[in-house]
């Protein structure tokens, strides 16, 4: 059987990731979309663009531009942790 691999949520439930690790994932792709993949200090990094683009409810609102900041980070957020991280 294939060795699952864990997203980002599951890290945070290993504690191998903390909230503010996330936070910090978040708020860096919303100051610049264009951002290098976030590096935890777990050793994993997560590429959020390619989290986006993998959860297409994100992918839909952040393409509004009427959608609120508020929302723009909830979705990000959710991203984030379903997203599914490197390691090394």
């Amino acid at each position: 059987m294939a060795k699952e691999i864990p997203n980002v949520g599951d890290l945070r439930r290993k504690a191998e990731i903390t909230d503010e690790e996330i936070e910090a994932a978040t708020a860096a792709y919303l100051k610049d979309e264009s951002a290098k993949p976030f590096a935890f200090k777990s050793g994993h990094t997560a590429d959020v663009a390619k989290a986006i683009e993998m959860h297409p409810q994100a992918k839909k609102l952040l393409a509004v531009e009427a959608t609120t900041p508020g929302l723009r980070r909830t979705m990000v957020k959710t991203a984030v942790i379903m997203g599914l991280p490197v390691q090394g």
